[in-house]
C-alpha cells in the first residue's frame, strides 16, 4: 500500500513512522492531491477541497482529520499592510485548501476580490499566504499576522478542517481489511501521541501548538465543511455539492440525511447528491400522487420494491397521516437483505420520521403466504397501518403477487441500479408488474436508463418524465391509464431511434 504524506509538524501525531510495511510518499498537499486522484497513492492525507471538488473517487477514513477549533497559527495571512488595504495577494501552490479559504474570506466574508499571484520567493511580497511550518517560522516577520482558521470561526462559529484521511474509492473497494487495520492503527497512534506529548522530544511552543489543533472528525466537523463547500461552489470553485462518504459505509447525503453504501453492489442505497429524504419526496411520494390518495379515497395500497433504510416507506406514512390522520395505509414492501434493521441502527433518522421508524421497530418476523408461496416476512398492523416487509428476491414476490391478483396504488420502484441489479428491471417482471396495478397507479422509479424505458413501454406502460431533483437526469414514471407528465418528443424520438 502506497501512503501519501505530508511531512509538517501538524502530521506529527500519526507517527507515519510507524507503519514501516508500506510505501511512504511524501510531497506537499497539492501534490498529494493529484497523485491520489489519479491512483498513483492508495491512501492519504489530502486538502480538504480536494474531497469537496473530487468525492466520487474517494472515502473518508471516519474520525480523523487535521482540524482548527479557532486559531490554526499554521495557516496565516502574512501581510506589511492591514487586511483591508490588501489589492494583492500571493498564494502558496502547496494547498489547495488554504487557498480557497483565502478567497471565502475575501470574496464572501469580506466582499472584495484582490488579485491573486503565486510565489516562489518571499521577497519584496507585501501580502502572503503561507501555510504548515513557513507560517510557524515567518509570522514573526510581518506586523500584520491573520490566522484565517480564527476569522472563519468567528463568521461561522464552526472548526474549520483543513486535511482529511482518504482513501482512492476502487483500492479500498478491493483492499477493504487492510484499510480499516490502517485507520485503527491511526487513530491508536493519535490517541497515544497526545496522552504522551509532555514526554515527548520537542519544543514547548510546538507542543502547545499540537494540542491547539483538532484531530478528530465530528458533526461539527462535517458541519463545517458543507458550509464550507456551499461557499467554494458559489465561487464557482467546485462543481456541485459533495456527499461525505466513509469507509465505515455512512454516507451524509445532501440534504444531511444518512443513507448507507453498500460495499457488494458499489452503490449507496440512495442518491447522495439529492439526499435520502429528498430522493424520497420528489421521485417516489409526490410523483406518485400519495397524499393525494390519502386525502380523496382515504385508503391507500404501495408496493414498495426496495425496502433497503426504510425512507420511501416512512416517508409514505408521513406524508399519507400529515393529509389524512384516518387514513387506511397498506404497504408491502419487498427487501433481499435480512439485516436491514441492524443497518437502519447505523444512520441518524431524521427527526420529523422517527415516529415511523418506531414502528418499523415493533415489527415482528413471521411468515406469509401469497398465491402458494410461503416468505419470511416482518409485519406491523394497527388501527390505520398494516405494513410487511417480505424478505426474498423480488422477482418471487412480484410472481406471487401476480398469481393470487393483489392491486395496488402506486409502486416505489427502488432496487439498485440496471448497472448492478439487471434482473430487477428486466422486461417479464415489469408485464408481471402491469397485472397488479391499478389502471390508475403510478410506478415511479429513479431510474431514467434507455432499456427501462424501453422495457416498461413494451409491457403495455406510457410513461413519463420527472425533473431531475440532485442530479442532471430525470427519473421515470409509469402508467396504465393515470395521470402522469408526458415524455418530451425529444425523449421519445431518441428512444425510437433506441428500439431500431
Amino acid at each position: 500500500m502506497k501512503i501519501g504524506w505530508i511531512d509538517y509538524l501538524n502530521t506529527l501525531p500519526f507517527q507515519i513512522e510507524r507503519f514501516r510495511d508500506f510505501q511512504i510518499v511524501k510531497d506537499v498537499p497539492s501534490n498529494l492531491n493529484k497523485l491520489l486522484f489519479e491512483g498513483k497513492i492508495d491512501v492519504g492525507i489530502i486538502s480538504a477541497a480536494e474531497y469537496l471538488e473530487h468525492c466520487y473517487k474517494y472515502f473518508i477514513l471516519p474520525d480523523l482529520s487535521i482540524s482548527s477549533c479557532k486559531d490554526v497559527k499554521s495557516v496565516i495571512l502574512a501581510s506589511h499592510i492591514p487586511l483591508e488595504d490588501i489589492e494583492k495577494v500571493y498564494i502558496t501552490k502547496e494547498s489547495k485548501t488554504s487557498v480557497n479559504l483565502l478567497r471565502v474570506i475575501f470574496e464572501i466574508f469580506l466582499n472584495k476580490k484582490p488579485e491573486y499571484k503565486p510565489f516562489e520567493s518571499l521577497k519584496n511580497k507585501l501580502s502572503v499566504l503561507l501555510i504548515g511550518d513557513k507560517a510557524l517560522k515567518h509570522k514573526s516577520d510581518y506586523p500584520y499576522v491573520y490566522d484565517l482558521s480564527k476569522i472563519w470561526f468567528d463568521c461561522t462559529n464552526l472548526p474549520f478542517t483543513f486535511a482529511l484521511w482518504c482513501v482512492n474509492k476502487d483500492y479500498f473497494l478491493n483492499n477493504r481489511e487492510e484499510i480499516y487495520n490502517f485507520q485503527r492503527k491511526l487513530k491508536e497512534n493519535v490517541k497515544e501521541f497526545f496522552e504522551k506529548i509532555d514526554n515527548y522530544p520537542l519544543e514547548t511552543e510546538k507542543k502547545e501548538y499540537l494540542k491547539n489543533l483538532s484531530y478528530d472528525l465530528t458533526d461539527k466537523h462535517i458541519q463545517s465543511l458543507r458550509l464550507f463547500s456551499q461557499y467554494l461552489k458559489q465561487l464557482n470553485l467546485i462543481k456541485k455539492l459533495p456527499d461525505f462518504r466513509f469507509t465505515d459505509g455512512k454516507v451524509i447525503t445532501v440534504d444531511n440525511t444518512i443513507t448507507l453504501y453498500n460495499f457488494d453492489y458499489n452503490e449507496a442505497y440512495h442518491s447522495s447528491s439529492a439526499g435520502a429524504y429528498t430522493e424520497s419526496m420528489h421521485k417516489f411520494i409526490i410523483p406518485c400522487n400519495i397524499q393525494e390518495i390519502c386525502e380523496k379515497i382515504g385508503s391507500i395500497d404501495i408496493l414498495d420494491v426496495g425496502f433497503g433504510l426504510g425512507y420511501n416507506a416512512s416517508t409514505a406514512i408521513k406524508s399519507c397521516l400529515e393529509k389524512n390522520p384516518n387514513a387506511k395505509i397498506q404497504i408491502i414492501s419487498i427487501e433481499k437483505d435480512k439485516d436491514f434493521l441492524e443497518n437502519i441502527k447505523r444512520i441518524k433518522i431524521p427527526e420529523n420520521l422517527k415516529f415511523v421508524y418506531e414502528i418499523f421497530f415493533k415489527m415482528v418476523l413471521d411468515k406469509l403466504t401469497i398465491g402458494n408461496k410461503t416468505f419470511d416476512v416482518y409485519k406491523y398492523e394497527d388501527n390505520n397501518l398494516k405494513i410487511s416487509i417480505v424478505l426474498a428476491d423480488g422477482r418471487e414476490v412480484i410472481q406471487a403477487l401476480t398469481d393470487e391478483n393483489i392491486k395496488f396504488d402506486a409502486v416505489f420502484w427502488d432496487p439498485f441500479s440496471p448497472k448492478v441489479n439487471p434482473e430487477m428491471w428486466e422486461l417479464e417482471l415489469f408485464k408481471n408488474l402491469r397485472k397488479i396495478m391499478k389502471d390508475e397507479a403510478i410506478f415511479a422509479t429513479y431510474s431514467s436508463a434507455k432499456e427501462v424505458k424501453k422495457n416498461l413501454l413494451e409491457a403495455g406502460f406510457k410513461i413519463g418524465m420527472v425533473e431531475p431533483v440532485g442530479r442532471k437526469s430525470y427519473s421515470l414514471v409509469a402508467s396504465i391509464s393515470g395521470d402522469i407528465p408526458p415524455l418530451p418528443e425529444k425523449e421519445m424520438e431518441k428512444l425510437r431511434k433506441y428500439q431500431t
